[in-house]
C-alpha cells in the first residue's frame, strides 16, 4: 500500500476504532482488514489498545491525545467505568504523586479484559449502585460543549476515591503525609459521609464523629 493510500484509510478512521468499525468504515473485507491492522500496528500507524481488546489507536495522524484515546477505549469496553483511586486524587490536586496508570474501577465480573496503561479495580454492583444513590460521583459532561473522552466516564468525587481506597487497600496509595486535604466544611462533612457509606457496605461499625 502507498503512503498515500494508508494515509487516505486513516483519514476515514476515528482516533479508537475497533475491526468491524475498520471494515464499515474503510469498505475493505474483514480478513483484508486483520492483515491490514496487524501490519500498521507493526509499522507503528496504529497500536493495539490491549492484548485481547480488539481495539486500536491511531498513532499517525491522531487528534486525541493518548490518554484521552485510553479513556475512550476504557468507556468502549466498560460503559458503566469509573475514574477512580489515585487517578482522581492526582486529577484534584489532593496528592502530588502520579500513578503510573490510569485507575478505573469496573463491575466484577469473572475475567476483564486488560487495557495497556489502565489498572482495573473490580467493584462489585451494591457498590457503583450505592455510589451514584449517594451521589458520590461528580456531574456528568456527557452530550455537553464541554464533553470529552474522559467525561463518558463516571468520575469519583476525591472525597469518596480517598476512602474507598482506605477501605479496600487493592492498589497504591499516597502516603497520608503527601495528601493535600481540603479542610472545609462541606469537603470535611463529604469525607464522613463517604467513610460512613464504605463502613457500612464492608461491614464495619461506623459511629459519626469517630
Amino acid at each position: 500500500m502507498s503512503r498515500t493510500s494508508l494515509i487516505e484509510h486513516l483519514q476515514k478512521l476515528p482516533d479508537v476504532f475497533d475491526l468491524r468499525l475498520f471494515c464499515l468504515t474503510t469498505g475493505i473485507a474483514p480478513e483484508s482488514a486483520k492483515v491490514m491492522v496487524s501490519r500498521w500496528a507493526q509499522r507503528g500507524h496504529i497500536e493495539l489498545a490491549g492484548p485481547k481488546t480488539g481495539i486500536y489507536f491511531k498513532r499517525l495522524g491522531s487528534n486525541m491525545e493518548p490518554g484521552q484515546q485510553i479513556a475512550a477505549a476504557v468507556w468502549h469496553l466498560y460503559p458503566g467505568a469509573a475514574l477512580c483511586g489515585a487517578s482522581v486524587l492526582h486529577r484534584n490536586g489532593w496528592t502530588t504523586q502520579i500513578p503510573r496508570s490510569l485507575h478505573i474501577a469496573v463491575q466484577a465480573r469473572p475475567s476483564l479484559v486488560q487495557l495497556h496503561g489502565v489498572t482495573l479495580f473490580a467493584r462489585t454492583q451494591d457498590w457503583f449502585a450505592g455510589v451514584y444513590k449517594q451521589k458520590g460521583f461528580e456531574p456528568c459532561l456527557r452530550g455537553t460543549s464541554n464533553s470529552t473522552p474522559f467525561s463518558r466516564l463516571r468520575i469519583l468525587k476525591p472525597t469518596w476515591a480517598l476512602e474507598d481506597m482506605r477501605h479496600v487497600h487493592d492498589g497504591w496509595m499516597p502516603d497520608e503525609d503527601d495528601l493535600e486535604l481540603p479542610e472545609d466544611k462541606k469537603s470535611l462533612a463529604e469525607l464522613d459521609r463517604a467513610r460512613i457509606f464504605f463502613d457500612h457496605l464492608h461491614g464495619i461499625s461506623s459511629v459519626q464523629g469517630d
